[in-house]
């Protein structure tokens, strides 16, 4: 009876799966009858019938898919595709429907020209997703949405690593004039640009498929009178040359009147997907004929990997490298082996060059943590790509490692800014020296070269002064430590900033108490008000709100008329996100204090990244009224009017 029973409960539990599946097909097939007949409402709610019913599954994600397809294209209603989408993403963000809703996502942006949003949804799908067909649209999209976007430099990147990825794509020679095209018309860089139409005729001038993309380059080759190569010989290549000379080994070790032996691979390594779109056996079989290379008496079989890997490296082919890289590591690490890590640096270059930036990240990240050498081998890569003049690839090299390692950074960001001095970018080389400096304040070769750089490319003297007497250890003002401080806010390390603010307060502090002047210690009360204030934003930064506040209050039990009080008022409600009490405390503090810029600076800033460019003209020019040779307002206004002209 039991047995009876049993069988009977079963039997009902299949038919109700099965009646179940049924009604979701129906379901769906009657959500798509009804978007044939344009009721799409009718449809959204047939759609939404099958995510009830079958939360979690494939048909769910699928129905989830087509309500935002119908939202966004024909029902004007986006906010609601876009939370579909969204959906599907925080439900299953390794599915396949995931990766057609990031795609849905990016074009749905790059359509309302939203091209850095666009980019983001793009970039998931090329490095999440690059098993799939769709990561190559998704990659091409990439590139177009940098190039729309005006970041030229971006999608000059993404064509290229669109092609790293692809070789043996026709798009791939598309691609590659696309970079050309975006090099001299956009950059206008004819040498680049020359160098890639030379590249694309040399490397795939004898495809058949990729004629007319060719033909357009040699077109383009005769325009800039540079000389059009001959289509690259495949065994004129470093892998060409090493296949040959495996080929004659194989054939002069072969048994006389025998059959040759067949190669055995390596063991089997589990390992997750390398993302390349080759496996490592695919690679090693191709290399080695019928047969693969396996290890010898010389090393084991990742040893082969390896120096087939650089081969292939060597030759720019960073799809097969990077497999191969990729498949020895993992063998390696199983193995329970050190391998050089430099191979860790190669395999992230290589998912860098395929426009795969998050897996590069992964992949330092992860050797980085097993082994220090791993970010000094980097840094000595890079140090030699700088002497060898080979800047671009050093800055590639340095900025595979920022981020690796904190005592490391200050040290990496001044070899990124003496990289960029090479160069000739003076703004990018700034950036660069004041990375390192909030990174190490006290690291005296970055405040040197911040110092240089500043006075010598940007003339900024002034400011190139403070850090001189940085420098020369004096420190002892207000103004110097206040200005490390801003170098360290700016760049988000917010504990060093509260540090060097505080100190800036302290000196302003102690003269305070012994000045006797006036106007002395009214400059003094509002430098000491100031750098406090400014303290109390970097300790907020750091989400530790209630010591902000307890230093504020302070103030205000000492100053409470200090005129920037209001200004302090409405710099914690922006980090609040109350917009409106921000906007009247800055005109207070204006009101109570109409000489200082520094709330009238605030809320034009506030206006800036609004998109409300008109408000902050009108609002720095009245300003200058009362100073005209206010510099940080000038240096403001100056770009803002030159946009709107």
């Amino acid at each position: 009876m039991k047995f009876f029973n049993y069988c009977l409960l079963t039997t009902f539990m299949l038919v109700t799966v099965v009646q179940i599946g049924c009604l979701s097909g129906g379901a769906m097939k009657t959500a798509d009858k009804l978007v044939e007949a344009k009721d799409y409402r009718g449809a959204i709610e047939a759609y939404q019938n099958v995510v009830n019913t079958k939360p979690g599954t494939v048909d769910a994600r699928e129905a989830q898919l087509a309500i935002g397809k119908l939202y966004i294209e024909h029902l004007n209603r986006p906010a609601q595709g876009v939370k579909a989408y969204e959906a599907i993403i925080a439900e299953a963000p390794e599915s396949e429907e995931a990766a057609e809703a990031y795609y849905r996502l990016g074009m749905y942006h790059y359509r309302q020209k939203d091209f850095e949003t666009a980019q983001t949804q793009f970039d998931m799908i090329v490095n999440q997703f690059p098993h799939l067909e769709l990561s190559q649209k998704a990659h091409l999209m990439l590139a177009k949405s940098y190039e729309d976007g005006q970041k030229y430099e971006k999608a000059v990147e993404a064509f290229d690593s669109f092609a790293n990825r692809n070789p043996q794509s026709e798009r791939a020679a598309q691609a590659l004039i696309n970079k050309a095209r975006i090099q001299r018309d956009l950059i206008k860089d004819d040498e680049e640009a020359k160098r890639t139409l030379q590249f694309t005729v040399k490397k795939y001038g004898s495809i058949d498929a990729a004629k007319s993309h060719i033909d357009k380059a040699k077109e383009e080759l005769t325009e800039l009178n540079a000389t059009i190569p001959e289509p690259e010989n495949p065994e004129d290549t470093q892998i060409g040359r090493a296949l040959k000379r495996e080929q004659e080994r194989r054939e002069m070790n072969r048994p006389r009147g025998g059959v040759e032996k067949s190669r055995a691979m390596g063991p089997k390594v589990a390992a997750e997907d390398s993302g390349f779109g080759i496996s490592a056996e695919e690679v090693m079989r191709n290399f080695g004929g019928d047969t693969a290379i396996a290890g010898d008496d010389q090393g084991s079989y990742h040893d082969a990997e390896l120096m087939i890997a650089g081969f292939f490296y060597g030759d720019e082919n960073y799809r097969n490298a990077g497999a191969l890289y990729f498949d020895a590591i993992a063998r390696a690490e199983a193995e329970k082996v050190k391998i050089d890590p430099y191979s860790y640096l190669r395999l992230s270059i290589c998912y860098r060059k395929l426009g795969m930036h998050q897996k590069a990240a992964k992949v330092l990240k992860k050797a980085a943590s097993r082994d220090s050498k791993v970010i000094d081998a980097v840094i000595s890569t890079g140090q030699n790509q700088h002497t060898n003049e080979e800047y671009e690839k050093a800055l590639e090299t340095f900025n595979s490692i920022v981020g690796l390692n904190r005592n490391k950074d200050a040290e990496i960001y001044w070899f990124i800014g003496k990289t960029y001095e090479k160069l000739g970018d003076s703004e990018k080389e700034r950036e660069a020296f004041e990375q390192a400096v909030a990174k190490n304040p006290e690291d005296t070769d970055a405040l040197q070269s911040l110092a240089e750089v500043l006075h010598y490319r940007l003339k900024d003297r002034k400011t190139a002064g403070i850090f001189q007497d940085i420098i020369e250890q004096k420190r002892d003002s207000f103004i110097t430590m206040k200005t490390l401080g801003d170098v360290c806010y700016k760049y988000k390390e917010y504990n060093k900033a509260q540090i060097k603010y505080k100190a800036a307060a302290r000196v302003a502090k102690r003269l305070l108490g012994k000045s006797e002047n006036p106007a002395e210690k009214q400059i003094l009360t509002h430098q000491y008000g100031y750098g406090t204030i400014l303290a109390v934003l970097s300790i907020f930064k750091q989400g530790r709100e209630a010591d902000a506040q307890t230093l504020l209050d302070t103030l205000v039990s000492e100053y409470p008329e200090h005129p920037l009080l209001p200004y302090a008022k409405g710099e914690i409600a922006l980090l609040k996100g109350d917009e409106k009490v921000a906007i009247d405390a800055f005109k207070e503090a204006m009101e109570k204090d109409p000489r200082s810029d520094i709330p009238v600076i605030a809320l034009g800033d506030y206006y800036v990244s609004k998109g409300y460019n008109d408000d902050a003209i009108t609002l720095w020019e009245n300003y200058l009224e009362k100073d005209k040779y206010n510099t940080k307002v000038l240096r403001r206004l100056k770009p803002l009017k030159a946009n709107g002209e």
